[in-house]
C-alpha cells in the first residue's frame, strides 16, 4: 500500500500554480515572512488562547488577547522580511480585529477543539491511499467548523461558497456540513456560512486523485501559471528564489 499524504494548504498552492506546489512539496522554496502574515498570526494566537481558556471553563477577558498580541509581536517582529505596513499599523489592525472577534464572534462559540490537527483517510484505490492532513482553527460543540482570516478587504461570499477548498477538506475531516469563514478586516466582521455535503467530499476525492497522479509522476517540472495576481515577485516564493519568470525577468521587473 502506497500512502500519499496531502496537506490542506498545499491543495490551495496547487490550485494557484502547480510548479509552485511542486517546489514547495520538495522543500525547494520558502515564502518570505511578511507583515500580512505577522498580523494574521497575532490574531490567530490571541483567539487560540481565548479558546483554550474557554475549554478550561474560564471566562477570558479581552485583556488576554491584548497581552498575547503584544507578546507575539515582540517575539516575531525580527523574522519579518517584507513590511507592507509599519509596526504601529500592524498592531493597530491586529487589536481591532481581535476586539471585533471578541465582541461579535466569541459569544456564538463553545469550543471542543482549538488549532486541532487532523489526519484522515480520504480514499483508497489500486494500492494507493490518500491521507489528508491539516489544522482546524476552531471545532465548535455543535459540530460546526470555524476559520479566521485577516485579509485587507472583504471577500465575495459567492466565490468562497463556490470555490473554497479549505471548507471541503475540514468538513470531510470532521464529518461536518457547516463551515464558517470569518474575515476580520480592520475591525469589521464578515461571516460567510458555507455548507459542504457528501457530494463535495466526492468532488474533493477527484481533486486529490488528480494531484496524486502528479505526485507519482517523474516530471521534473509541473505546469506554470502566469495569468493571475500571485505570479509576481511580491507573492511568489519561486520567483523570489530566482526561478520561473524571475530567472529571466529579474527580482523586480515592475
Amino acid at each position: 500500500m502506497i500512502e500519499i499524504p496531502i496537506r490542506q494548504s498545499w491543495l490551495n498552492t496547487l490550485s494557484n500554480c502547480p510548479e509552485w506546489a511542486r517546489q514547495d512539496r520538495m522543500g525547494l522554496v520558502t515564502q518570505k515572512e511578511s507583515s500580512d502574515m505577522l498580523r494574521g498570526n497575532l490574531v490567530h494566537s490571541a483567539i487560540e488562547q481565548v479558546g483554550l481558556a474557554m475549554m478550561r471553563g474560564e471566562d477570558p477577558t479581552f485583556d488576554l488577547m491584548l497581552g498575547v498580541i503584544d507578546d507575539e509581536f515582540e517575539q516575531n517582529v525580527d523574522a519579518v522580511d517584507v513590511w507592507r505596513q509599519d509596526h504601529v499599523r500592524v498592531i493597530e489592525i491586529a487589536r481591532n480585529n481581535a476586539f471585533a472577534w471578541y465582541e461579535e464572534v466569541r459569544p456564538l462559540l463553545d469550543p471542543v477543539g482549538v488549532e486541532e490537527e487532523f489526519r484522515f483517510k480520504l480514499d483508497e484505490r489500486d494500492g494507493v491511499r490518500l491521507v489528508i492532513t491539516g489544522t482546524a482553527d476552531w471545532h465548535n460543540r455543535d459540530g460546526s467548523i470555524w476559520d479566521w482570516k485577516n485579509p485587507s478587504r472583504k471577500y465575495e461570499p459567492w466565490e468562497k461558497k463556490r470555490w473554497d477548498i479549505q471548507s471541503h477538506v475540514y468538513c470531510a475531516a470532521f464529518g461536518s456540513t457547516e463551515f464558517n469563514l470569518v474575515a476580520l478586516v480592520d475591525g469589521a466582521v464578515q461571516r460567510i456560512e458555507i455548507e459542504r455535503t457528501e457530494a463535495h467530499t466526492e468532488a474533493l476525492k477527484d481533486l486529490c486523485w488528480s494531484a496524486a497522479e502528479l505526485l507519482q509522476s517523474d516530471l521534473k517540472v509541473w505546469p506554470k501559471r502566469w495569468g493571475w495576481w500571485g505570479c509576481s515577485p511580491k507573492w511568489c516564493p519561486v520567483w523570489q528564489a530566482g526561478e520561473c519568470r524571475g530567472k529571466h525577468l529579474g527580482p523586480d521587473p515592475w
